[in-house]
C-alpha cells in the first residue's frame, strides 16, 4: 500500500527533512534531487487503474520563467492520472530558484520530456540516462551546483 496521491507532497517534504533540507529553503540540488529520486520510487494510491494511462510520470524542467521572475529555476515534477476513464492530471513539483550568475546566463528553457517507466529497474535506468544529459550541459551544471534562493512544494492541476 502506497500514499495516497493528495498526500504525496508530505511524502516528499518528509524526504527532504531526511536529508537535513527545508523544503522551503533547499540548499543543496544533488541532495534534493536524491530525495526527488526516492519521492519516485514510492508507490502512489488513486491512480489512474488502465495500464495503459500515463498515469505516473517524472519530467525536469528549467529556465528562466516569467513566474520565477525570469530567475534561473530548476523543477522536479511527478505527474498523476487520476480518475477512471477520463482521467485528471496532477503534479507535485520541487521547484528550486537561483540568483542570476555569469556561469548560468546561457540558461535556456529545456526539460527532460516526461517519463512514464514503470518503477523500478526500468524508471532508474531513465533516471540515470538523465542524470548523464543533465550533466553535459554546462549551464545547467553551475546551476546544480549553486544554492538555490528560495524553493517549493506544490500540488497543482496540470494543464
Amino acid at each position: 500500500m502506497g500514499v495516497w496521491w493528495r498526500d504525496s507532497p508530505a511524502k516528499l517534504v518528509e524526504l527532504l527533512r531526511r536529508r537535513g533540507l527545508d523544503p522551503d529553503r533547499v540548499d543543496d540540488v544533488e541532495a534534493a534531487w536524491q530525495a526527488f529520486r526516492e519521492f519516485l520510487a514510492v508507490p502512489v494510491d488513486g491512480l489512474e487503474a488502465d495500464p495503459d494511462a500515463d498515469s505516473d510520470g517524472w519530467i525536469i524542467q528549467w529556465g528562466r520563467y516569467s513566474w520565477h521572475d525570469n530567475l534561473p529555476s530548476l523543477g522536479f515534477t511527478r505527474q498523476f492520472g487520476v480518475g477512471d476513464h477520463q482521467p485528471e492530471y496532477w503534479q507535485v513539483s520541487l521547484e528550486l530558484v537561483f540568483s542570476d550568475g555569469p556561469a548560468i546566463d546561457q540558461l535556456h528553457a529545456q526539460d527532460t520530456g516526461f517519463d512514464f517507466s514503470a518503477q523500478g529497474q526500468e524508471q532508474d535506468a531513465a533516471l540515470s540516462e538523465a542524470e548523464r544529459e543533465l550533466h553535459h550541459d554546462p549551464a545547467l551544471q553551475a546551476l546544480w551546483k549553486s544554492t538555490p534562493t528560495r524553493s517549493a512544494i506544490t500540488l497543482e492541476r496540470a494543464g
